[in-house]
């Protein structure tokens, strides 16, 4: 009997809207924590980094939801190589919630991930405001001092 991972759920659900529109991934590397394809799109090629996260934190607020995704040093370096390498780098940070359908995906292009970098976060902390349109990525200093990321941007890239 073949067992589905957890990961593959939120995985593929990227690759659906991928496939959906008409972008063809080639998977390069995987395993539980990301997944990492080359694609070609309409706009020129592009290399995919994918985290996920099942589901959201607790907030205080119902009309506020938060996403917190680990950066292992392993990744940073990875996603550094990526960057030195020239790659136009994508990080796809797919934000689970209970009910999947509901699940977001925010992405993030390379200067943005290169600017996480630099500022050596062991981890990126992903929020949005019900029907704000843009996630912010805290850099210090709660809410106010955050590095803002299109919701739609997904739908913009591919």
């Amino acid at each position: 009997m073949s067992k589905i991972k957890v990961s593959d759920f939120y995985y593929g659900a990227v690759l659906s809207m991928l496939l959906s529109n008409g972008v063809k991934p080639v998977l390069l590397e995987s395993d539980e924590n990301r997944q990492v394809y080359d694609l070609a799109t309409d706009n020129g090629e592009c290399r995919l980094f994918m985290k996920y996260r099942r589901d959201k934190q607790d907030t205080k607020t119902q009309d506020y939801s938060s996403w917190t995704f680990v950066l292992t040093d392993s990744d940073k370096e990875e996603i550094t190589g990526y960057i030195q390498e020239g790659f136009n780098l994508i990080v796809a940070l797919v934000c689970g919630v209970a009910d999947l359908a509901e699940s977001e995906v925010a992405v993030l292009d390379r200067d943005q991930i290169q600017e996480l970098i630099m500022l050596d976060k062991n981890s990126i902390t992903i929020s949005r405001k019900k029907n704000e349109r843009a996630y912010r990525i805290s850099i210090g200093g709660g809410r106010e001092n955050a590095m803002l990321v299109r919701a739609n941007r997904f739908e913009e890239l591919f």
